[in-house]
């Protein structure tokens, strides 16, 4: 549920004019392993092999929806998205290792030059594709490669990877080159594993109990429906920005619909994930008038509980609330799912109350180039976060 993050605030997209050698590519080079490795910056990913990067999420060790070439193409409009490119592994013609981010400097407040894996409040994940038979050699090269990138970083900072296969064949990687990544910042993110015979399974029986209540108090108002749209998902998408843009957001002006960047690219990114068949949208109705609606996005055997707003003249039946438990069914039933991440921040006090399953997702800060730069950067990023988190808590309460 990105909408749980505070999203960045959206501005027209700009080219990366203080960094210009980011946006040169790198020329392929074949390695004594005979894999070849080539950078592809934001400005050249319309001639990336998109039916490669395909062909690759279907062999993926562990899928993120957030490399898809559908979120990817759109989100690559967003201002946020600047400088950004993908590392790209290949043994022969195929495609075994994909990892997205960008070289940041002192233009971005960080003495020593960092690859930053790509994330985002609207991509909380990042993850890196790697082949699950040629895991290893993808990971190695990743990671051998990422000093030659332009910008010559000499960290590298995963954030929000979580504690998943490809972290542990990157950490694996790392100990065996003498390299230990130093975890910055840590916490349980809120998950579930679907069971078809108890669909509902990640709910305690005494919230069911209490949301049955509510549901049915709801009722008495009107006809109270959920209804799940697949395939051409446009129209649900342009309610779930109304809603959105009808609450606080609206009142905060953070709304994707505050910003035409914004809005285009998420009605851009779930419309063509839900023509592929990766994108749904749920709709909590009463009287056939939408009060709450949540996306849900796909990727091989996983899901992603990615935004939810709702109509907050029915607040006082936690509308949002019935639609997630209604989506928690419905995934629940799902045989082929074998995890359904809530995308929230910690101990979120409405998705953590719900969903009993829990991974750790961590920041990695990874050394490329001996301790000196680890030790400098290491410094420079905690007095970042510390200088940022009371900022970000005064904005949350001047939003609350």
């Amino acid at each position: 549920m990105v909408a749980l993050h505070s999203p960045a605030s959206i501005a027209t997209f700009r080219r990366q004019a203080h960094a210009p050698s980011a946006r040169k590519a790198v020329v392929p080079v074949r390695r004594s392993d005979g894999l070849a490795i080539e950078w592809k910056p934001i400005s050249a990913l319309d001639t990336l092999d998109w039916a490669g990067v395909r062909d690759l999420i279907g062999r993926a060790l562990q899928p993120n929806v957030f490399y898809e070439p559908a979120f990817m193409r759109a989100a690559g409009n967003l201002p946020m998205a600047e400088g950004i490119g993908a590392l790209l592994v290949r043994s022969g013609a195929q495609l075994i290792g994909m990892l997205a981010g960008r070289v940041e400097g002192l233009a971005r407040g960080r003495p020593v030059p960092t690859f930053v894996a790509w994330e985002s409040p609207y991509a909380p994940l990042s993850t890196p594709l790697v082949d699950r038979e040629a895991a290893d050699a993808a990971a190695t090269a990743l990671l051998h490669e990422l000093p030659r990138l332009p910008g010559a970083p000499r960290l590298a900072l995963f954030r929000l990877i979580d504690d998943g296969p490809v972290a542990r064949v990157l950490g694996d990687r790392l100990y065996s080159d003498m390299k230990r990544p130093r975890v910055i910042e840590s916490h349980a993110r809120a998950t579930f594993v679907p069971d078809p015979g108890d669909p509902l399974v990640a709910v305690s029986a005494k919230k069911h109990k209490e949301y049955g209540r509510v549901r049915r108090r709801l009722a008495e108002l009107g006809v109270l429906e959920h209804e799940t749209l697949r395939g051409e998902v446009e129209a649900a998408v342009a309610t779930f920005l109304a809603l959105e843009a009808s609450g606080w957001k609206g009142r905060a002006g953070t709304a994707a619909n505050d910003d035409p960047v914004a809005a285009r690219f998420l009605t851009e990114a779930v419309t063509n994930l839900g023509r592929e068949g990766k994108a749904r949208v749920h709709l909590l109705k009463l009287d056939g008038k939408p009060i709450a609606a949540a996306i849900v996005l796909f990727s091989g055997d996983r899901a992603w509980f990615w935004k939810t707003a709702y109509d907050e003249t029915y607040a006082h039946f936690s509308p949002g609330v019935l639609n997630a438990l209604d989506l928690t069914a419905a995934l629940g039933r799902d045989p082929r799912l074998s995890l359904v991440d809530s995308c929230a921040v910690a101990r979120h006090p409405m998705i953590d109350h719900l969903w009993d399953g829990r991974f750790a997702v961590a920041d990695w800060l990874v050394p490329l180039a001996g301790r000196g730069p680890l030790m400098l950067g290491l410094a420079a990023e905690k007095l970042r976060r510390a200088v940022m988190t009371p900022l970000k808590a005064l904005r949350d309460h001047i939003r609350g």
